[in-house]
C-alpha cells in the first residue's frame, strides 16, 4: 500500500506542467500555443526571444522537470523505509515519467519525457546518466537536431546501465536495467512525431 501511495504520489509530481506555468507566468501566454505546442523545455524555451532568454528558459524548466524525477527515485524509497530502495526508486520515478508525459491537469498530453527520466536516473545511477547526457550532446552536435540526441539518450541508458557493470545489470541491479530497457523504448515513442516530420521533410518531392 506505501509503494502504490508513493507511486500515485510520483506521478501527480511529475505531472505538474511546469514549462507552461513558467511561460505562462513570465510571458503571459500558453505553451501549448507556441512551436510544436510541446509542453517541454525545449519548445517553452521557442516563447523567449532573446537568445539569453531562451537559454535560461531551458535551463530553469529542464531542472525542474528533471527535480520532479529525482525527488521520488531519491528520497521517496528513504522516506518509506523501503526494503528493496532499487526497486521502489525505478518503480517511483516510471511514475513520475508517465506523469509527466500523461498529466492529468492537460488532458494526458504533456512533454516527452527526456528531462524528467534524466532526473530519475540521477537518482538511481549519476553514471549512467553522465553517459546518457555526453551521448545526448555529441548526437545533438553531429545532427543538429534536438529530438536526434533525447533518443540516443534513451538508448544509452540500457547500453550504460549493463555495461558499468555486467556482472550485476541482471542480478542485483535489474530494476536499473529493465527501467532503463523501457525508458530506451518510451523515449522513441514520445518521438515518434519528430521523426515522422523529419524523414516527411527530406522525402523526395517535399517542399
Amino acid at each position: 500500500m506505501v509503494s502504490v501511495l508513493l507511486c500515485t504520489v510520483a506521478f501527480l509530481l511529475g505531472a505538474v506542467p511546469f514549462a507552461l506555468l513558467v511561460v505562462r507566468v513570465c510571458k503571459g501566454i500558453d505553451v501549448r500555443t507556441v512551436g510544436s505546442g510541446n509542453v517541454g523545455a525545449t519548445n517553452a524555451s521557442r516563447a523567449f526571444s532573446s537568445r539569453g532568454g531562451r537559454l535560461g528558459a531551458f535551463l530553469g524548466i529542464y531542472l525542474l522537470d528533471a527535480l520532479k524525477g529525482f525527488a521520488p527515485a531519491f528520497w521517496g524509497p528513504v522516506m518509506v523505509g523501503a526494503a528493496d530502495p532499487l526497486l521502489l526508486g525505478a518503480l517511483a520515478g516510471a511514475a513520475a515519467v508517465l506523469g509527466h508525459v500523461f498529466t492529468p491537469f492537460l488532458g494526458f498530453r504533456g512533454g516527452k519525457g527526456v528531462a524528467t527520466a534524466t532526473g530519475v536516473l540521477l537518482a538511481l545511477d549519476w553514471q549512467v546518466t553522465v553517459i546518457a547526457l555526453a551521448v545526448f550532446f555529441v548526437v545533438r552536435a553531429l545532427t543538429g537536431q534536438v529530438f536526434f540526441g533525447s533518443m540516443a539518450l534513451g538508448l544509452s541508458l540500457p547500453a550504460a546501465a549493463i555495461a558499468l557493470q555486467p556482472e550485476h545489470a541482471f542480478g542485483a541491479r535489474l530494476p536499473l536495467t529493465v527501467l532503463c530497457l523501457l525508458l530506451a523504448v518510451f523515449l522513441i515513442w514520445t518521438h515518434r512525431s519528430n521523426l515522422k516530420k523529419h524523414f516527411a521533410a527530406r522525402a523526395p518531392g517535399a517542399a
